[in-house]
């Protein structure tokens, strides 16, 4: 588990890797897995995958917002970025090692099982990876420095992260609920094969 010393490349190869960890999830199951929920109160996989394209979509929104409001002013760094010890304790938390169940905040609550379509969600969600690799190919380029720029919080408003926080809970949130999906899919597949 990583959840300090990022780099840029770290952040972007866990971006892409994403990408293809989300597609063989949705292309090596059918439709029938993807929109099977385990009980009535849990998630079926396409509803963690959008759960993700609303959670993710909120922290780039942040970011964006702060790479814009004094874009002549963006403080420059070198890289390896570690997030304040709050937020690594806090990655720790949305982590895959952590098999605790979290409260989901209501903006990162997914759609309607029936509003959802497969193919538009897995779409959604590369298309949320390649704005995050956009971003710190940008970045790297201008040498941002991640742990000094900091984003309004999309969960507790009131206290400040840097992007190497948002980044960093991003894909470690990510890495936890592709987990989830792969013992759906398996767990499903065990029951009728």
């Amino acid at each position: 588990m990583k959840n300090s010393g990022y780099t840029y490349n770290y952040l972007i190869e866990a971006f892409e890797d994403a990408k293809a960890t989300a597609s063989s999830l949705i292309f090596d199951s059918d439709k029938q897995t993807l929109k099977q929920k385990p009980d009535e109160a849990s998630w079926s996989m396409i509803e963690i995958l959008n759960h993700l394209v609303q959670a993710g979509n909120e922290y780039l929104s942040q970011i964006n917002t702060a790479l814009d409001r004094n874009e002549d002013k963006l403080s420059k760094g070198t890289e390896p970025f570690t997030p304040s010890f709050i937020f690594r304790w806090f990655i720790k938390q949305v982590s895959p090692e952590n098999t605790r169940k979290l409260p989901t905040v209501p903006s990162f609550e997914p759609k309607e099982l029936s509003d959802l379509d497969i193919d538009q969600t897995l779409s959604d969600f590369i298309k949320l990876q390649d704005s995050y690799i956009h971003i710190l190919k940008r970045a790297k380029l201008e040498g941002l420095d991640l742990d000094h720029i900091h984003a309004r919080n999309p969960i507790l408003k009131f206290v400040p992260m840097s992007l190497t926080a948002c980044f960093g809970v991003t894909e470690a949130h990510q890495r936890r609920h592709f987990e989830q999906m792969r013992k759906l899919r398996s767990n499903f597949v065990d029951a009728t094969g």
